[in-house]
């Protein structure tokens, strides 16, 4: 009976560990940098559809949707990106 008890008091204890160690994890996903949306656009006003975001010095990027719009994540405090698409000069912007 007592190693049955020791048993069941070593997996409650690690089960709790495992149940903060969860509870703490979405801080450190939020830790990492913020998230960056907007719309890109040509000189006459017209969204720009698959244009190029990427984060420079990373492998961070994204192309815009139907609107022209997009949502970059993980983008550190002066992170540098870059936008591009085909015939139009790039863009360089910081965060």
């Amino acid at each position: 009976m007592k190693k049955r008890r020791k048993i069941f008091v070593i997996g409650t204890n690690c089960l709790k560990l495992v149940f903060i160690a969860l509870l703490y994890s979405p801080c450190v996903l939020f830790a990492q940098g913020k998230s960056i949306s907007g719309t890109v656009t040509d000189n006459v006003g017209e969204p720009i559809i698959g244009a190029s975001i990427l984060l420079k010095g990373t492998t961070n990027g994204i192309i815009t949707d139907l609107d022209g719009k997009f949502t970059l994540h993980n983008v550190p405090k002066n992170g540098i990106i870059s936008i591009s698409f085909i015939g139009f000069k790039e863009c360089i912007e910081r965060c």
